[in-house]
C-alpha cells in the first residue's frame, strides 16, 4: 500500500482521521490492526459506554476515545463499523451520506432489505465500502483458492466446514449469522458464486429467540455441494484467540476428484491428499498418490489478517478501485450474503429446500 493511502500525521487534531465506531469483541483486534498500519495517532474510536473508552485509552494511549460517533464523522476520512449488527445499517447510511468510505464487520446487514437500501446509498455516494468477510483474507484460503483456479486436484465436489464451540452467545445474532456466515461467504467465494438451493435445520436450546446450532447444505447445479456446521453446545478443538475463555474450531475440508485440502485455521495447518478413486474390475477403489502432506502456507492470526484486509480497503479509497463478479465483498457482496442467509433462515423455518435464484426474483 502506498503512503498515500494513510491519513496525514499531526498531533491533537481529528482532521483526516478514521474513525472506528464500536469497542466490542473484536473491537481491540481492529485497533491493533489499524496500529499495525502506522495509524493509532490517527485513529478515533467512538463508543458510549465509558468502560469501552477506558479500555481504548489502557490499550492504546495514542488514540482518541468519543461516546458519540458523529463528533468526529466530519473529520474522519473513513468509518470502521463493528458495532451490532442490527445497527450496521444505520452507521453505513450515516456515513455513506457523510459522503465517507466504510468498512463494515460480517454480517454487513441483517436483512436483504437493509442491504438494498445501503447498497442504493453506497451506488449514489460513489464511495469506497467493503465487508469485513475475515478468511477471504486469510493466507490459507487465499492459497486454496490458487488451488482452485489452477486446477490442482481436479474438479471440486465437496466443501464441509465447522465453525464451532463452547462460547458465548451474542445479544445481537445466533450461530447462524454470528459464525456460520464465515464459511457460507468463504464457500461461496471458493466456489465463485451463489448456491443454487439451500437445505437448514436450527436450533434454540437456551430459549433466546436466536439460534445456538445450524447446520446449513448449499448445492450448486452441475457442481459441488458445501454442509456447514456452527453452534454453541458443541466441543471445539483449541482456545480461541478472540473470545476469552472460549474453546473452539474453525476447519475446513474440500475435497476434488483428484484428492482433497484440510484447513485448520485455529492449529495453522494446511493438509493436502493426493488421492483418486479407478475402477478395478467394477470396484471403485481410491489410489493414493504418497503420504498426506502437511504443506507451509504463510499463518496469520487475527490482527494479521485483519489488517491485510483493512489494508485493502485504504487501497481502495485510495485508488477508487470496486471489485467485480460474486469475488465482490463491498455491498453488492453483502447484498449476496444477506439474501442468502435469509434463504437459509427460511428453509430452517420451513423445513424446506429452498431456490436461491427464486428468491433473488
Amino acid at each position: 500500500m502506498s503512503t498515500k493511502a494513510r491519513p496525514e500525521a499531526g498531533p491533537n487534531s481529528l482532521k483526516n482521521a478514521i474513525l472506528q465506531i464500536g469497542f466490542g469483541a473484536f473491537g481491540p483486534t481492529h485497533l491493533r490492526a489499524w496500529q499495525a498500519l502506522g495509524l493509532a495517532d490517527r485513529l478515533v474510536v467512538a463508543d458510549p459506554r465509558p468502560e469501552a473508552l477506558q479500555e481504548v485509552a489502557r490499550l492504546a494511549p495514542r488514540t482518541r476515545q468519543v461516546a458519540d460517533y458523529r463528533q468526529a464523522l466530519d473529520d474522519c476520512i473513513a468509518v470502521d463499523v463493528i458495532t451490532p449488527t442490527d445497527t450496521h445499517a444505520d452507521f453505513a447510511s450515516t456515513a455513506l451520506a457523510a459522503g465517507k468510505p466504510v468498512f463494515i464487520e460480517k454480517p454487513m446487514v441483517a436483512t436483504a432489505a437493509q442491504a438494498r437500501d445501503v447498497l442504493r446509498r453506497a451506488r449514489l455516494s460513489q464511495r469506497p465500502e467493503m465487508g469485513g468477510y475475515y478468511f477471504r483474507f486469510h493466507p490459507k484460503s487465499l492459497e486454496l483458492r490458487r488451488q482452485i483456479a489452477a486446477g490442482e486436484l481436479g474438479e471440486l465436489r465437496l466443501l464441509s466446514g465447522r465453525f464451532a464451540g463452547f462460547k458465548r452467545t451474542r445479544s445481537d445474532s445466533g450461530a447462524l449469522h454470528n459464525d456460520a456466515v464465515h464459511f457460507l461467504d468463504l464457500f461461496c467465494w471458493l466456489v465463485g458464486s451463489l448456491p443454487d438451493r439451500v437445505f437448514a435445520l436450527t436450533r434454540d436450546h437456551f430459549g433466546r429467540g436466536m439460534d445456538d446450532l445450524a447446520l446449513v447444505v448449499l448445492e450448486w447445479n452441475d457442481g459441488p455441494i458445501a454442509q456447514i456446521e456452527a453452534g454453541y453446545v458443541q466441543p471445539g478443538k483449541w482456545p480461541d484467540t478472540v473470545v476469552p475463555g472460549a474453546v473452539t474450531s474453525k476447519e475446513i475440508a474440500v475435497s476434488f476428484s483428484r484428492g482433497a485440502v484440510e484447513i485448520d485455521y485455529a492449529a495453522e495447518t494446511y493438509v493436502e491428499h493426493r488421492v483418486a478413486h479407478e475402477n478395478r474390475a467394477g470396484v471403485w477403489t481410491p489410489r493414493f498418490d504418497g503420504e498426506a502432506a502437511h504443506r507451509t502456507v504463510p499463518s496469520a492470526d487475527a490482527v494479521a489478517v485483519l489488517t491485510a484486509e483493512l489494508g485493502e480497503f485504504l487501497r481502495r479509497i485510495e485508488t477508487g478501485d470496486k471489485p467485480t463478479g460474486f469475488a465482490d465483498d463491498g455491498l453488492d457482496g453483502g447484498y449476496n450474503m444477506a439474501l442468502l442467509l435469509e434463504a437459509v433462515e427460511s428453509a430452517a423455518r420451513d423445513k424446506r429446500v429452498v431456490s436461491v435464484a427464486r428468491m433473488m426474483e
